[in-house]
């Protein structure tokens, strides 16, 4: 299994400073085989807590590593979490659109 971070840019307080698209980023550790399982697991939670200004699903999956346990279920470990998103070098994966096939790129 791998460990993902699925992220979905900002989040859906009202606060004028710290919320909406701009403001930190709702965020969630998954372990799946597969950034398309890790997406759509993060999707369906992300549908219940979307906003006016905010997307109701992920827009970026960062790999983080793998998971060496024998625990072979698919998951979010933890999650939703609200903080900026860094990507520290990891392979990284964007789609603009649900419809749309995820997209690496290979910038650093």
């Amino acid at each position: 299994m791998l460990i993902f971070e699925v992220i979905r840019w900002g989040n859906v307080s009202d606060d004028v400073v710290t919320g909406g698209p701009d403001g930190p980023d709702t965020c969630f550790l998954v372990r799946a085989e597969s950034i398309e399982q890790a997406s759509t697991l993060v999707d369906r939670e992300l549908r219940f807590s979307s906003g006016e200004v905010v997307a109701a699903r992920a827009a970026a999956i960062y790999l983080i590593g793998t998971d060496a346990s024998a625990d072979t279920d698919a998951r979010i470990l933890r999650g939703p979490y609200i903080q900026h998103a860094y990507r520290h070098g990891w392979r990284h994966w964007y789609r603009d659109d649900p419809d749309q096939g995820w997209v690496e790129r290979a910038e650093a």
